[in-house]
């Protein structure tokens, strides 16, 4: 599902749809069972059916995406090429239930937090050597580990999206900060000249926007700041948990500090909090740009910066993405994957676009991972807005894709709540979380 800007033209997935995706994610049971740059010219001998899977379902995405596959068709007259979709919040179960019911395609289109369950249920191919060998060297390292699991590619990156550091310039400059913090100890300070309360003390604005209730509003922002601090969330590996070290004690601590000076709020995407200016900062996801544009806010008054760092540490994005697969059942294996080098490549040269990346840009008005992609769109890419996103990458870290990594950051995201809530103190709160992963990573490994 997306949202679309003034302008109609197609962005990001909407929070309330990341939402449900998350729990049917936790709900699903995964039991399956076990070229050249340029168009590849088949023959009769070669005649295959692709069907491909994608929640790109509304006008403005499928019918771009079908002319794509046409071009590729046209081409090659030997192959066709059925494109599905599904509603963002059915994806997971359509792919599940296709594969207990023997009706798969043979290419899917997913979230890259699955991967460990895909791989674990043998519902992925693995790609051949030169797939590989293209996507680790045509894409961003963050980007890569976010399409690996067990030090293995399992398909073409996407959509890309990473964490930043979001703020209000009319609220700074009301409150006379001439620059965003870089700092810990200038986050919570500015969170504080940020916040304005009426004669009654209620706060009318919050320096500080907190998601509540959303697992990657919560855990995405705390485990940016987490790495921006030294710290890890996991082994390398996955044998235990390591978010609770002192220096996510210390992030958590942070943010309770920014909750206990009154400089915060709780609240939502759907509430529109940032929007109406009831807030000086928050820290979210680039495809979060479709609603500010859309807002009465004006993008002239959003600024973006680095996620805040502790001493002695850098800035730390977390990113995750999306990514083409190919069905482990797929009798048109090669094809597919064929199809899948084409539409990933570009076209005429090196500088070109791939049709995956002009697609992504018109199409959906989002961020490509691979990198010729980035350079080819740099004039739509270097808006003010997206610039520091794509920036970012630069030195971003995939979200931790381990076994049970939605069961493990659902744990985390009630306990950091609790903390927030005073219900625990930060080291009690991390180390329930930790125990809880700890018992998920064991279970996982023995299965």
């Amino acid at each position: 599902m997306t949202t679309s800007d003034k302008t109609g033209n197609r962005m990001f997935m909407t929070p309330v749809s990341r939402r449900r995706f998350a729990q049917g994610l936790a709900a699903s049971p995964f039991v399956f069972g076990a070229a050249s740059r340029g168009v590849r010219t088949t023959y009769a001998q070669d005649k295959v059916k692709l069907v491909v899977l994608t929640h790109w379902g509304s006008a403005e995405q499928k019918d771009p995406l079908e002319k794509i596959f046409a071009e590729y068709t046209q081409a090659n007259p030997n192959v066709t090429i059925e494109l599905q979709t599904v509603a963002f919040d059915d994806l997971l179960n359509r792919i599940t239930t296709g594969q207990l019911g023997g009706e798969a395609p043979d290419i899917y289109h997913f979230y890259n937090l699955w991967l460990p369950d895909f791989v674990g249920s043998e519902l992925l191919a693995a790609p051949p050597d030169d797939i590989s060998t293209d996507v680790t060297g045509a894409y961003g390292e963050g980007t890569v580990g976010g399409a690996s699991y067990n030090s293995k590619v399992w398909g073409y990156p996407t959509e890309v999206n990473d964490y930043q550091l979001i703020y209000n310039k009319k609220a700074f400059q009301e409150a006379g900060i001439t620059a965003a913090p870089t700092t810990f100890a200038e986050f919570r300070d500015t969170a504080k000249k940020l916040t304005k309360k009426d004669s009654s003390g209620k706060v009318t604005q919050a320096g500080f926007m907190f998601l509540a209730g959303w697992d990657s509003g919560v855990v995405h922002p705390w485990t940016s700041l987490l790495w921006s601090n030294g710290g890890q969330y996991v082994a390398d590996d996955y044998s235990k948990a390591l978010f609770n070290s002192q220096a996510g004690i210390d992030v958590l601590q942070l943010e309770t500090d920014i909750v206990n000076d009154g400089s915060s709020i709780m609240s939502t995407l759907t509430d529109a909090d940032f929007e109406s200016g009831r807030v000086g900062m928050t820290i979210m996801a680039n495809w979060w740009g479709a609603t500010l544009r859309a807002s009465s806010l004006g993008m002239d008054n959003v600024g973006v910066a680095p996620i805040p760092h502790g001493e002695g540490g850098t800035p730390i994005a977390l990113q995750y993405e999306w990514l083409w697969g190919v069905g482990n059942t797929s009798q048109n294996a090669d094809a597919a994957w064929t199809f899948l080098k084409w539409l990933n490549n570009p076209r005429d040269s090196a500088e070109a676009s791939s049709p995956m990346g002009e697609f992504l840009t018109s199409a959906l008005n989002a961020i490509p991972g691979r990198q010729s992609d980035q350079k080819a769109h740099a004039d739509l890419l270097s808006d003010p807005f997206v610039k520091p996103f794509v920036d970012a990458f630069a030195t971003s870290k995939s979200e931790p894709i381990i076994p049970g990594a939605q069961e493990i950051k659902t744990n985390l995201q009630k306990q950091i709540e609790s903390a927030w809530a005073g219900q625990e103190s930060p080291t009690d709160a991390l180390n329930t979380a930790a125990q809880d992963a700890d018992r998920i990573l064991k279970e996982k490994a023995a299965s």
